[in-house]
């Protein structure tokens, strides 16, 4: 489960890939609508650092809670 925002026409979602390459991949995914349709998509992706790697000791993803 990723986390979604939304606010006017921009919808952004966050999540945590498995299956696509050898390790995790963290992405976010940033969508244009305008009337009900997709017009634009950006995106970044990158494979997940483990949180005892991060200068912050911290996970790059974290489920909701």
């Amino acid at each position: 489960m990723g986390m979604v925002i939304a606010e006017g026409e921009f919808v952004a979602i966050h999540g945590r890939y498995t299956g696509w390459a050898a390790k995790p991949l963290i992405a976010v995914d940033i969508f244009r609508v305008v009337a009900g349709k997709l017009v634009e998509h950006w995106d970044v992706m990158q494979e997940e650092v483990p949180p005892e790697k991060t200068v912050s000791g911290n996970a790059m993803f974290a489920p909701a809670q």
